[in-house]
């Protein structure tokens, strides 16, 4: 009897376990929304493109080692934390790519971008209800959730984000977590979680990266940071200021510092040139950048300078991307306020920036020789900003110009 299959093609076995794992493959990127990070694997990593310091690189490798076995047998929280290129981000996906090339589900979303998701969800018309996209989230295989804000900037951003990581890690679900910032920011639940002593949560720090021309804009210079330190801040003036004007440096720097071990709110430092403003400016932005916050620190004229040249075609800088990175700086410096000529192109970028901070209520300090009554009367908008006690802490430093004796402005 002739076989009915007789004449008739077929795969063979392994070009058919190829076919389904090519289509399993397909089906785990779909799910991941990696995108273009579907590029960013383990055998890429290069920690020597990372700039030139030793420490840098060595944190690196210490991570991709922890980055690599977490891929292998995903067991608990990993968190990554670094400034904006240190390679964390790169890190998670690379751990999200492994997991879909060993066949198993791996869901990657920033947590600006869920917020945004589950917001939508409320939508009556939305293509996907609030409680379903939640679950999906909630429920997935690995989550690796990039960028966690070290303070959600509303009630109920935290309340989601809280929501999330507390079932699952109830569930002991396993979790890659990035975080911008100093995690001693985090409230504890969220902390206690991420680096846990029973060690279910590790945490590992990525160095700070060498700069390019354009991450070169808004860094401290190193000169200044070596030199305007707390420790260096003499207010005594080198024994000429009477006991008010040095009783007034002494109160402005121990605020500074308290502010610096924790940032809350804004701070405006004024007083004449010469009495120190930029100097525990400086300090507190240092102290930040050494506890791995993304700092950006500009006198206001120049860096409405670099926001002008942004525009221009041959600029190593995107005009978008600069103003992003200011308004959503860990700490921002705005030195010396109300020296810069005013412009509306002035006007509208400062209160771009301001306004934006100011709603976020994002740590803030500003530099002024002005009162504010005199920055009011130019700039309303702004000034209403910088006038409000429940976010703005006034200090003034009332003293002389001593550059020549050593305190700097």
């Amino acid at each position: 009897m002739t076989n009915p299959d007789f004449g008739k093609v077929f795969a063979c076995q392994c070009q058919e376990q190829d076919a389904d794992r090519s289509q399993r493959i397909e089906a785990l990127e779909r799910y991941s929304n990696l995108g273009s990070l579907r590029q960013a694997t383990f055998e890429n990593a290069n920690p020597d493109g990372l700039g030139q310091e030793t420490a840098t690189r060595q944190a690196f490798r210490h991570a991709l080692a922890a980055a690599v076995a977490y891929a292998d047998e995903p067991d608990g929280w990993l968190t990554l934390v670094g400034p904006s290129g240190s390679g964390k981000t790169y890190l998670a996906a690379a751990i999200a790519n492994r997991r879909i090339e060993l066949g198993n589900p791996a869901l990657f979303i920033t947590a600006a971008d869920l917020i945004d998701y589950l917001r939508s969800g409320f939508d009556d018309e939305a293509d996907q209800p609030f409680v379903d996209l939640f679950e999906q989230v909630r429920s997935a295989p690995l989550l690796v959730l990039d960028d966690l804000p070290t303070r959600p900037s509303t009630p109920w951003t935290q309340e989601r984000l809280f929501q999330l990581l507390a079932s699952r890690h109830a569930a002991r679900l396993p979790t890659v977590v990035t975080l911008r910032g100093d995690p001693d920011r985090l409230d504890e639940f969220l902390r206690t979680r991420l680096e846990s002593p029973d060690g279910f949560g590790r945490m590992y720090r990525l160095g700070r990266v060498g700069g390019t021309t354009a991450r070169s804009i808004g860094s401290v210079p190193p000169n200044m940071r070596s030199r305007m330190t707390f420790a260096a801040f003499d207010p005594s003036g080198n024994g000429r200021l009477t006991d008010n004007q040095q009783r007034s440096l002494r109160a402005a720097k121990s605020y500074v510092q308290r502010w610096a071990n924790s940032p809350d709110g804004w701070l405006s430092l004024h007083g004449p040139y010469g009495v120190g403003k930029t100097h525990l400016a400086v300090a507190a932005a240092g102290e930040r950048e050494d506890r791995g916050d993304e700092v950006f620190f500009a006198t206001v004229a120049d860096l409405l300078d670099f926001l002008r040249a942004s525009f221009a075609p041959d600029s190593a800088v995107n005009h978008d991307d600069l103003l992003d990175r200011i308004r959503n700086a860990d700490v921002l410096v705005l030195d010396d306020m109300g020296a810069e000529r005013s412009t509306p192109f002035a006007e509208d970028k400062l209160f771009q920036i301001v306004g934006y901070r100011y709603e976020e209520r994002l740590p803030t300090i500003i530099t002024t020789s002005q009162q504010i009554e005199a920055i009011a009367s130019a700039r309303p908008r702004i000034a209403s900003r910088l006038q409000d006690p429940l976010v703005v802490t006034e200090m003034p430093m009332e003293a002389p110009d001593f550059r020549r004796g050593g305190l700097r402005n």
